[in-house]
């Protein structure tokens, strides 16, 4: 004769629900899993954090020497990113928030490397236009760095804690 199972009470489901969750986050797997997140978004932060760097410090020079020389690798060089050489396998282990982030910051940067590598601009033109990119950047690099931290972080999970409104206790 088999037993009929037991039915559990609501708060010994949610028990049982803990205990399969904190077995499977125990595994080496998610460890592993959660440890390479975290490098990839790190290294997403360093490389967007080194082209606003770069973008910042040495816009002016880039466009100056496309004045003078109509030479345009100076103002290529400074939408050079390694996001390129990232795969779906690595972006996937990002949540689609952070996803986003990243595509937005990284679809704008394209658009100003389209821009500079391939203008007929008049230099005060270009410079003004570059400026404004720079600008949006700035922007979405913000944004980035609230959704998948900033350099510091390391890579460590971004947790947005909702500021308290007046009067609520």
């Amino acid at each position: 004769m088999k037993a009929k199972p037991k039915k559990l009470s609501g708060t010994a489901l949610v028990e049982l629900e803990l205990a399969k969750l904190l077995a499977r986050l125990s595994k080496p797997g998610v460890d592993r899993w959660e440890a390479d997140t975290a490098r990839v978004r790190h290294l997403l932060s360093l490389d967007a954090d080194a082209v606003m760097k770069r973008l910042t410090s040495k816009q002016d020079e880039a466009v100056g020497l496309f004045s003078r020389l109509r030479t345009r690798e100076g103002m290529i060089e400074l939408c050079r990113s390694s996001f390129t050489s990232i795969t779906f396998s690595e972006l996937v282990r990002l949540d689609p928030l952070e996803q986003a982030a990243v595509e937005a910051f990284h679809h704008t940067l394209g658009e100003l490397r389209w821009y500079v590598r391939y203008t007929e601009d008049m230099p005060s033109t270009v410079k003004s236009t570059v400026t404004m990119y720079v600008v949006r950047l700035d922007e979405l690099h913000h944004a980035l760095n609230a959704a998948i931290g900033p350099p510091e972080a390391k890579g460590h999970r971004v947790i947005h804690i909702s500021p308290r409104g007046k009067g609520s206790g």
